[in-house]
């Protein structure tokens, strides 16, 4: 949180900087490229240019990919800067006078800004995508998506809008803007060098990356997302909705949670799942012993959440799950070169109170494609802030690193 250009967007699922840097230290050799299918706000990609070493990442969310690329672009000019920065404020000093409703503001931004300050909020948005050179759009609009939250009436970082809190020192879009954008290119003076290393593409890690071609990559670090019933669409609405990248609901499920890994249970319609057919799928058919150990979870979890009057489908939620992360684990083993190590930062779960063993599971799933033998190794205990929640479960939980290792 406090580190220069990893700082520059607060991720609510973000992971340390310092566990890449533990992993690259530690190893014999410097790897020739890093893969990190769930690229997220770039703290792999970001973190291996800092170090000089290439590096590739997959994320499915269109504003993410801005947000990375905006972080490892580091050839900002300052005179460029100036003048962009400038032709911003003229943009909106001019139209400062505009009536609110032309700029046709969203709803749910409405209602978390003052008019004066929604209104600068808007006119900046407008006035950065007058500027002519992409790379500057990013830069400002990174800016602009730090200011959303520092200007706003609610707390809109955690991970969902906390209208119950009021933040003290909202408004002044403007000045917190140029603030921002002022301090990022501050940053930029710390960095070791102004190369690009680092490639993001904006694809769905389910699936194959045809720009990239098979053992490309000599080491993979990353955090996929937990089954913990966290909406990564739902989280980034404000966000999305200010960009116009999505306008509502059916928006957030076609663009956004339908090309991520199923993580919540808004990702799918319980309809549309039928047990009998997944026992025959490719991802059931390769894990016939796990599926032994997923059949009797799936069925404890229904009947515990008819215990509880639960309404959540975790046990649907569960199976959507470990087989779209097979398929994850299955493009992972084809663009890691042999004798290659990667390093996954995981953590269990217990939806109503059935305890998940996520990470050994998706230990069995990697052996199944091939993988080698695996290791775990517990980071810490997690869920303990939660226990004196009503109807909470009181099983351990524990955030983990697995690490694969392809022969």
């Amino acid at each position: 949180m406090k580190s220069a250009i990893h700082n520059w967007y607060k991720f609510t699922a973000g992971f340390s900087y310092k566990f890449v840097d533990l992993i690259i230290d530690d190893m014999s050799t410097i790897p020739n490229c890093i893969y990190e299918p769930f690229a997220g706000c770039g703290t792999t990609l970001v973190a291996a240019q800092k170090k000089g070493i290439s590096s590739v990442g997959n994320e499915s969310q269109k504003l993410m990919c801005d947000i990375i690329n905006a972080k490892l672009n580091w050839d900002i000019d300052i005179k460029i800067y100036d003048r962009y920065m400038n032709q911003i404020l003229c943009y909106v000093k001019e139209y400062s006078g505009i009536d609110i409703s032309e700029l046709h503001c969203h709803k749910l931004l409405e209602g978390l800004y003052d008019q004066i300050t929604l209104k600068e909020l808007y006119l900046i948005r407008n006035s950065i995508r007058l500027l002519d050179d992409e790379k500057y759009q990013l830069f400002f609009n990174l800016a602009i998506s730090q200011t959303l939250h520092k200007s706003a009436i609610h707390p809109i970082a955690v991970p969902y809008i906390v209208r119950s809190k009021k933040q003290i020192n909202c408004g002044n879009a403007l000045e917190k803007f140029q603030g921002i954008a002022r301090q990022m290119l501050e940053d930029l003076k710390t960095v070791p060098h102004k190369k690009r290393l680092a490639q993001v593409y904006n694809v769905d890690s389910r699936k194959k990356n045809n720009e990239l071609s098979d053992g490309c990559c000599d080491l993979c670090i990353t955090s996929p997302p937990y089954l913990n019933n966290l909406d990564y669409g739902e989280v980034s609405k404000v966000h999305t909705h200010f960009f116009e990248l999505t306008n509502n609901w059916h928006d957030i499920t076609e663009k956004i949670r339908h090309n991520l890994v199923t993580g919540a249970t808004t990702h799918y319609k319980d309809a549309d799942f039928n047990i009998d057919n997944f026992y025959v799928s490719e991802f059931a058919m390769a894990n016939k012993r796990l599926m032994s150990d997923l059949k009797d979870t799936y069925y404890n979890i229904i009947e515990n959440s008819r215990e509880r009057n639960g309404k959540k489908s975790f046990n649907i939620l569960m199976m959507h799950y470990f087989e779209d992360m097979y398929y994850v684990l299955k493009e992972m083993y084809r663009i890691l070169a042999p004798n290659s190590k990667a390093y996954l930062i995981l953590g269990d779960s217990a939806p109503y109170g059935v305890y998940v063993p996520t990470t050994s599971f998706l230990g069995e799933i990697s052996q199944s494609l091939g993988f080698g033998d695996y290791e775990i190794y517990k980071i810490r205990e997690r869920g303990n802030k939660w226990k004196g929640l009503k109807n909470r479960h009181n099983i351990g939980l524990s955030e983990n690193i697995l690490v694969l290792n392809k022969k």
